[in-house]
């Protein structure tokens, strides 16, 4: 494996979508990590009693809670623990464990007695939330080495304390800038995995929501290739999104529509395939995949990725997409007020000299321009839209579970960008893959696979949305 003579060992590229899917990359991180802290003497019957253990608590969170004083941070705890089943650590419980005042230990003490705590098969089966156990920089540094890594450190930011950075100082409280010093300590050591959580005048079930959600945010162990899927209602933004996400990352931007377009024309078994149907234009699952899979396995979109919009229609197109060799490793949601989507369309104008699109926001292009409404936009075909989508989106919410992503999309169109970047570029969530034609089986194809095709009646899809594709083909 070192031998620099001999041929480097890679992973065949169609086995790392397997891999991200399962998350086997943190399934090693985290075997590595035990190996590395309890430096066992046999390794082999180590990992076998480690490794399942290590696949349950893979994903679990552990918590560092730090807030300055007089804030309620085992509340705040609590309440987490009420959503998350995680194990609450307080300076209490930890003080009645070792029977003694935590300030009568010292950092490597501390850091003993909560390895122990942690350690436990509660706490280690679900995750914890360490409150109010580390004061200063030194015993965070004896957790550390003792081989307690946090996957998140919570900072409570009280509204009745000056601003954590602030060199000056009025009316504080007698202790405040040696608390000040020992905040600052604690945040160096793990700012890798901090979060900031500003209380102002939230409630407590706030506060807790608020934390639960950064919960969820991992920072990346291995860099992926972006496989991304953009869902939302028309006028969301998904296609300028997707454009955005094109430019920024060096990613092909994947419009089924335009595809869709293309293969009818052209000249292929697919193409034929498409042509054949009973129906003007096709929607069928399978078929539709099978187009889809012939470009994402292209090299341009193995070697750099690809963000995909306009598919998928139904919970079945996702599925066939979950089964491809390269599925997709992000899916996001755009959730935006019909209302709204409604308004950003009917704005839309196309120049009928040259074809392009203008905004009539854009007052400076609209002027002297021949303007007309896309015969797509139109109200009946954008209002059946919405309503389908509004039929088919519990269904695909459903399905994603836990592994797919929500963003407003009713917010200025940088920050829909950064927030759908940080999604990509941070760690799946921490939640089981999803399992295509687990609950109900895949249906069964005829002996002659063109006879599917020829008898295909595609739908249930609005007339308008039918008409929509024949009018763009």
């Amino acid at each position: 494996m070192n031998d620099k003579s001999r041929r480097p060992l890679q992973i065949p590229s169609w086995h790392i979508p397997y891999m991200e899917k399962h998350r086997i990359y943190e399934l090693f991180h985290e075997l590595a990590r035990e190996l590395a802290v309890q430096q066992p003497e046999d390794h082999v019957s180590f990992m076998k009693q480690i490794l399942y253990n290590t696949y349950q608590n893979r994903d679990n969170t552990r918590v560092v809670m730090i807030c300055p004083p007089r804030t309620n941070c085992d509340k705040v705890a609590f309440r987490i623990s009420t959503t998350t089943n995680q194990v609450v650590i307080t300076k209490e419980k930890l003080e009645k464990y070792c029977n003694t005042a935590k300030g009568t230990l010292k950092p490597s003490q501390v850091a003993r007695v909560i390895a122990k705590l942690v350690r436990k098969d509660d706490a280690y089966k679900n995750g914890w939330i360490l409150v109010n156990c580390l004061k200063n920089e030194a015993e965070a540094k004896a957790l550390i080495k003792a081989g307690i890594l946090p996957t998140h450190c919570l900072f409570l930011v009280s509204p009745f304390y000056p601003p954590i950075d602030e060199l000056k100082y009025c009316d504080v409280p007698e202790g405040w800038p040696e608390d000040r010093r020992q905040l600052i300590a604690l945040k160096n050591v793990f700012k890798d995995i901090l979060h900031e959580v500003h209380l102002k005048q939230m409630t407590p079930d706030d506060v807790a929501k608020t934390c639960i959600d950064l919960m969820k945010i991992r920072k990346g162990k291995i860099s992926v290739i972006p496989r991304v899927v953009l869902i939302g209602p028309r006028g969301s933004g998904r296609r300028t999104q997707a454009r955005l996400l094109a430019k920024a990352l060096n990613i092909v931007h994947i419009d089924f529509e335009y595809l869709l377009c293309q293969s009818w024309s052209a000249e292929s078994d697919i193409s034929s395939k498409l042509r054949a149907c009973k129906e003007r234009v096709c929607f069928h699952s399978d078929l539709l995949v099978q187009l889809l899979n012939k470009r994402i396995l292209e090299e341009d979109c193995l070697k750099n990725g690809w963000v995909l919009t306009n598919f998928p229609f139904f919970k079945a197109d996702l599925m066939y997409l979950d089964c491809v060799d390269t599925p997709p490793n992000r899916i996001i949601f755009l959730e935006c007020d019909l209302k709204v989507c409604r308004e950003r369309v009917t704005l839309n104008r196309i120049n009928i000299d040259t074809g392009s699109g203008v905004n009539l926001q854009d007052k400076e292009r609209a002027k002297g321009k021949k303007l007309e409404l896309h015969p797509k936009d139109r109200v009946n075909i954008v209002n059946s839209e919405h309503t389908f989508y509004c039929e088919q989106y519990p269904l695909l919410r459903d399905y994603c579970g836990g592994t797919a992503s929500v963003v407003n999309a009713d917010q200025q169109q940088r920050w829909v960008n950064e927030c759908i970047i940080g999604i990509i570029v941070r760690e799946s969530p921490p939640c089981p893959p999803r399992k295509p034609f687990e609950d109900e089986p895949m249906p069964e194809r005829p002996s002659k696979v063109e006879d599917m095709f020829a008898l295909c009646k595609c739908g249930p899809f609005p007339p308008q949305m039918k008409d929509m594709f024949i009018t763009t083909l």
